[in-house]
């Protein structure tokens, strides 16, 4: 793998969980906020944009890794991210 398509994965998963970070603070405001129905369809949407996002990295490593090479990622920069793998579970923001 190119060194291009490996740092390329890397702010993928960056970005990825900024989003789902950004998720989460919607989540705490309408927690606060009190409506019960609008904080379930957004943790419904939360949970679907952080799984999509573990599906595209798990697609976009495995094209990757066809070219004959490994993803070679250093632990800090990504959560685990293995074929197979889900972003580790968010705990409710209080």
């Amino acid at each position: 793998m190119t060194e291009e398509i490996q740092q390329s994965i890397v702010e993928v998963s960056r970005a990825i969980e900024k989003l789902n970070q950004a998720f989460e603070k919607r989540a705490v405001t309408l927690r606060q906020g009190g409506d019960s129905k609008e904080l379930q369809q957004w943790m419904t949407a939360t949970n679907a944009m952080r799984d999509s996002g573990n599906i595209y990295l798990s697609w976009a490593k495995h094209y990757a890794r066809t070219a004959g090479t490994e993803v070679m990622t250093d632990e800090s920069e990504l959560d685990e991210l293995d074929e197979g793998g889900t972003w580790p579970e968010q705990q409710p923001m209080r």
